[in-house]
């Protein structure tokens, strides 16, 4: 592929539940970003420096709390690569995360990002994603709601909360100290959403 651009386009004419960044609520992308990748507005598509931060942070916590993609990486992966681990995959994802940064701007990016992730329970996307898991539009999410949604694609199968609630409370709550330590929100919002009630659609 030599142009990204078009064969993006067409990706998004082809997805019937598209949402545009302005839809989508500023907790929900941050949250994305604080608990997926910290440094998605500094890298142009790979971060050397979040391979090894999450190296360190997953062998701390016992656990993967962390992936090595950039969410331009992942954004690729979703919407143009198979899952196939070999080195010809991974070299073409790279130059295509390059091009998507040289043809597109990082709130594009994660636009595309939250349209093409699969957040478990057979939900595409966020606006499948919120309607499926809240029964609501993107845009009516609370704090607590965004955070839960935003820790689902790390391991969508295991943390749905329609498979396990109680492992998606506490992945929720990482998000919600990955958002108050990268300052998205404030301490008292932090607490509010660690207690708010989640109640779902089914």
């Amino acid at each position: 592929m030599t142009d990204v651009k078009p064969a993006v386009e067409d990706k998004i004419h082809s997805m019937p539940h598209y949402v545009t960044i302005d839809k989508i609520p500023y907790f929900l992308r941050q949250a994305v970003v604080a608990v997926e990748d910290t440094r998605f507005y500094k890298h142009r598509g790979f971060d050397l420096i979040g391979i090894a931060r999450a190296v360190v942070v997953n062998v701390e916590a016992g656990e993967i709390q962390e992936g090595g993609s950039t969410i331009t990486q992942q954004t690729v992966k979703n919407l143009f690569l198979t899952s196939d681990r070999t080195f010809t995959r991974k070299a073409e994802e790279l130059f295509l995360a390059r091009s998507l940064e040289k043809n597109f701007d990082k709130d594009e990016i994660l636009e595309l990002y939250l349209n093409s992730i699969y957040f478990g329970s057979n939900f595409y996307g966020v606006r499948d994603a919120a309607q499926g898991y809240f029964g609501k539009e993107p845009a009516d999410l609370s704090i607590a709601e965004c955070a839960m949604l935003a820790g689902l694609p790390n391991a969508p199968s295991l943390y749905s909360p329609y498979v396990s609630f109680h492992r998606a409370k506490q992945r929720q709550l990482v998000v919600i100290d990955a958002m108050e330590k990268m300052g998205v929100i404030s301490s008292r919002e932090a607490e509010s959403a660690r207690i708010e009630e989640i109640i779902l659609a089914h």
